[in-house]
């Protein structure tokens, strides 16, 4: 798994969907396209990929930060990669890959919000932390979806 953090919460995914994790770059927005997900495109290594918001797919709550600390933290962009269709979205950390043990996986708990829950298939603790595992069949349908 590939755990990091979007907004305030911890997410997962499988390591196998990731490309590369580059430095922000900057992102185009597109015009007559006001759609929340689609942040726009960005260059990455001479080729345009979309850059999408996993916060607004998912339904994170924006957290009210110092916008300087903000800035220190939001410097990482993740490339992923679904069957040759590749994504970019901005992230706030990274902690890197880990291997968890079946045995740590729960179900998701009622008092997830809905929205957060429809993406996430399971959670597990790592450290003090509650990550929970997206569920990428999904995650990749909705994008596609979101973005026609």
């Amino acid at each position: 798994m590939v755990t990091f953090r979007v907004e305030g919460e911890w997410l997962a995914l499988a390591a196998r969907f990731f490309s590369e994790i580059i430095d922000r770059v900057t992102i185009h927005t597109l015009p007559h396209r006001e759609m929340e997900v689609l942040k726009g495109v960005v260059n990455v290594h001479g080729e345009i990929q979309i850059c999408v918001s996993l916060e607004h797919l998912i339904g994170l709550e924006e957290n009210d930060k110092d916008e300087e600390n903000e800035q220190k933290l939001n410097d990482r962009m993740m490339v992923v990669n679904k069957d040759g269709d590749i994504w970019v979205f901005p992230v706030k950390e990274i902690h890197g890959i880990h291997h968890v043990h079946p045995d740590l996986f729960q179900n998701v708990p009622v008092t997830v919000s809905k929205s957060k829950s429809t993406f996430t298939k399971e959670i597990f603790k790592w450290k003090d932390k509650h990550v929970a595992l997206l569920d990428d069949e999904l995650l990749f349908y909705s994008l596609k979806r979101s973005i026609q």
